[in-house]
């Protein structure tokens, strides 16, 4: 996979933009959450990829694993996954015999995929891209259940791994005890040993002898101690015990080949399988690292954008965007990483300005990794609503090349790469270039960087370049296509902060800096007028420019607070507004339930008189009596089922004052109206042609649809054929669609969730149903507490817990219903 992704990658060729963006160190990152050598290996293998809907897949696929690991179905585990492929591959050679700690790891290997390949079936729907790419998965219980009752856990034979070994060794067990016990008989008969202990020599049992009394026991001598007392004796009277210990021995490797050769070729039978297995455990290996990674990176798939416009170009907006390596350096540290906000909106090259050591380099390299990354699929440290390109080439010139050895210069290493950024200039082309110009003449580099800048706008490409030349600032200004970007710096403290300021370029406050590092007041004063009137000009300009942005800043910042707060009071009456309703409704179901409960009473009486006239031989008197009685419980009912039609028709409180149905005219701007799907009066405000209306109830305005509108008159009319209706003489259960036990509140905010949630408690007790599943995800918690505080106080509901593994885990909540 890796070598078919190399072949049809054109994005980095030489391999230089991965170097100077550090590329594959973020690889090594994301690479330690793999679980097996190959999976690593996938990883370490990513190439950024020029195809935009094979970039988009793999963003999907990743997306597909980061999904079921926040829903509690992964991450998966490969315990006992080894890189078997060269034992699968000799198992196929003719003669081969593979040993039992060989077999055990391949037999651990194909349980793992048999118990993954199964994970992945339940949930087939969950993640079809993941199920495509893992469809070499498979399950080998044949080869699994041969290796498990032959091999045990310590990759030793089991006894009974065939009924000739379970003998052979049962024989030789026999024969190892008798032989035992006539050696330590005859060490205790004689006095030529002084200790008296059984041992083995060349696979042969003897006995120690001193060498002073050898010619006390015959017998061959098989070795001899260190120092030369002791002799390690066979005594003649066991040579033929040790012999058929011996032969029985040979038998048993005989039989244990044997085993081993037929467990063998049973794994040769299933190698294509297994190796395929193997391939599919590797790649949703890599693509989990991923996931992982972004996990803990709070790293999101961007939005990759398709071919550009040959007008408007590529859309490239990164939103809270960090450098990988940057913020997990800052995070382990304890701090946090500044993020960087980038939207090129029309223009196609960026010039960025500011201070040394104030970003401007980081800012670049964050820009190139992240595109990297997301042409390799991996998800970028940003926002979710970042986009990016899909590059064709990237070129970059981060760094100092400088080489004694090779005789290349600042900028003769600089140029290289500017002049391959000029060639390779295209639509699909990403061009990050560092210091422009830097290293010759600043007039001639400045000369040169605004046709290389120009050119490379006009390419189509997105291209971002730093500089300190002030020409280029103004180019950047008047130049279509192009435009400035600063790095903030706080002209009080003297301290860069960091942030790039779209629009204005930045200053490089050479002198602050100098100062900050304690150049003497003289020579800063010497310098200033050194540089002359117009410079001062320019940074004046520069100046009066980045305190009118702090100043739209400020104002962006209180606008943002005050949308806000007036985001938060709405939020607080919609709440408000909810606990009303449910208040009402609470009241409503109450009555429900007491006239179900009188019907009910009614019924059983009903049935006992129709029992009763059953068990007599009743007379036509005594019939017309007991249907009075009938007709007399039915009346009694009868008032308090229809005490409020709204009982009976289970709606929502009626209009007050009266409300015109089919009035003289209209509702116009400034009457009084009834909204009926929020049951309050209001001051209609407009009406559009698109059938919407704005209502103002109270001090807050709402946008509801104009049929939902009526305006304050007469009385309201009595519903025709409603289930509350007087004078019917019978009562009739309203209505109730039969819906799904499960509710998913994901995406919503907490009041619009306890309304859902109160809605479905109601349809769900009213058609019966004995539990429901109500899914609120993991994320911060919000909705799960809500769900639950509303549930503890619910009188329908018995009990309720977190949902079980197969049940969406701690993404949902179980309730069971009275």
């Amino acid at each position: 996979m890796a070598d078919d992704r190399r072949a049809a990658c054109t994005v980095d060729p030489s391999g230089h933009a991965r170097h100077v963006l550090e590329f594959d160190k973020v690889l090594a990152a994301v690479a330690a959450e793999a679980r097996t050598p190959g999976g690593r290996e996938r990883v370490l293998d990513l190439v950024p990829l020029a195809d935009v809907e094979r970039v988009r897949d793999e963003h999907d696929t990743v997306r597909e694993v980061r999904r079921a690991i926040d829903d509690g179905l992964a991450p998966w585990s490969f315990d006992g996954v080894a890189d078997v492929r060269d034992l699968l591959r000799d198992a196929v050679r003719p003669g081969t015999r593979l040993d039992p700690g060989e077999l055990r790891r391949i037999a651990e290997t194909l349980e793992t995929a048999g118990r993954i390949r199964r994970s992945l079936d339940t949930h087939p729907d969950h993640w079809p891209r993941l199920v495509a790419r893992t469809a070499g998965l498979g399950s080998h219980p044949a080869v699994v259940d041969a290796i498990r009752a032959v091999i045990d856990e310590r990759g030793e034979l089991r006894d009974n791994a065939s009924p000739a070994l379970r003998a052979i060794r049962r024989e030789q067990q026999t024969q190892r005890e008798s032989l035992l016990q006539r050696l330590e008989g005859m060490m205790r008969a004689t006095a030529a040993t002084d200790d008296p202990y059984v041992t083995l020599r060349g696979d042969r049992y003897v006995i120690p002898v001193r060498s002073d009394t050898a010619g006390a026991v015959r017998g061959i001598v098989h070795d001899r101690s260190a120092s030369g007392a002791t002799l390690f004796v066979e005594p003649l009277e066991v040579l033929d015990a040790n012999n058929e210990l011996q032969r029985l021995r040979d038998a048993e490797q005989r039989e244990v080949r044997r085993i081993l050769e037929e467990l063998t070729r049973t794994v040769a039978a299933d190698a294509p399988r297994a190796e395929s297995s193997l391939d599919a455990l590797e790649s949703l290996d890599d693509v989990q690292a991923r996931a992982l990674w972004a996990k803990e990176a709070d790293a999101h798939p961007p939005r990759v954008d398709s071919v550009p416009s040959p007008k408007t170009g590529v859309r490239l907006v990164l939103r809270s965007a960090r450098h990988p390596l940057l913020d997990a350096q800052l995070r382990a540290a304890g701090s946090t990483c500044v993020p960087l906000d980038l939207d090129l909106g029309g223009a196609r090259a960026l010039v960025v300005t500011g201070p040394n050591t104030g970003g401007k380099t980081v800012a670049l390299k964050t820009v190139g990794v992240l595109a990297l990354l997301s042409q390799a699929g991996i998800p970028i440290p940003a926002a979710a609503e970042s986009e990016l390109p899909v590059f064709e080439r990237i070129v970059a010139d981060i760094g100092d090349e400088q080489s004694i050895e090779a005789a290349v210069s600042t900028f003769s290493s600089h140029l290289r790469h500017v002049v391959d950024a000029v060639r390779s200039t295209g639509p699909r082309t990403l061009v990050l270039l560092d210091e422009l110009m830097a290293g010759t003449d600043p007039e001639e580099g400045a000369a040169l960087a605004r046709v290389v800048l120009r050119t490379l706008a006009d390419g189509g490409g997105v291209t971002l370049v730093t500089t300190h030349l002030s020409d280029l600032k103004l180019f950047a200004h008047s130049e279509p296509g192009l435009a400035n970007a600063g790095m903030a710096f706080d002209a009080e403290s003297h301290v860069p902060l960091y942030r790039l300021q779209p629009g204005v370029p930045g200053s490089s406050n050479a002198f602050a800096t100098a100062a900050r590092f304690g150049m003497p007041d003289a020579l800063l004063a010497a310098a200033r007028h050194e540089r002359g009137d117009a410079a001062g000009r320019l940074e004046k300009a520069l100046a009066s420019l980045e305190a009118e942005r702090a100043q739209m800043s400020l104002a962006r910042e209180q606008a943002r607070a005050a949308e806000s707060e007036a985001k938060r009071i709405r939020e607080e009456y919609a709440e408000l507004y909810a606990q009303v309703v449910a208040k009402r409704r609470t009241a409503s179901d109450d009555a429900r339930r007491e006239a179900a409960r009188i019907v009910a009473d009614a019924r059983a009486r009903i049935e006992q008189a129709v029992r009763d006239i059953r068990a007599t031989n009743a007379n036509r008197d005594s019939i017309r009596a007991a249907h009075d009685a009938v007709r007399s419980i039915e009346d009694a009912a009868r008032p308090e089922i229809d005490a409020d039609g709204g009982v009976a028709g289970g709606g929502e409180p009626s209009a007050p004052g009266g409300v015109e149905t089919g009035g003289p005219r209209a509702p116009q701007p400034g009457d009084r109206v009834w909204v009926r799907s929020l049951a309050r009066e209001g001051i209609l405000e407009s009406m559009d042609a698109s059938g919407r209306a704005r209502v103002l109830l109270g001090n807050v305005p709402f946008a509801v649809p104009a049929n939902e509108v009526e305006r304050l008159g007469a009385a309201p009319a009595t519903p025709s054929g409603g289930a509350g209706a007087r004078g019917s003489g019978h009562y009739t259960a309203p209505e109730v669609e039969h819906t799904s036990p499960r509710l998913d509140l994901r995406g919503m905010e907490r009041a619009e969730a306890i309304t859902a949630i109160e809605s479905f408690l109601d349809r769900q007790v009213l058609q019966g149903s004995p539990q429901v599943e109500i899914v609120h995800g993991k994320g911060t918690g919000v909705l799960r507490r809500a769900v639950q505080e509303l549930l503890a106080q619910h009188p329908d509901v018995a009990e309720f817990h977190l949902g079980e593994h197969n049940e969406g885990g701690s993404g949902a909540t179980i309730a069971k219903l009275r």
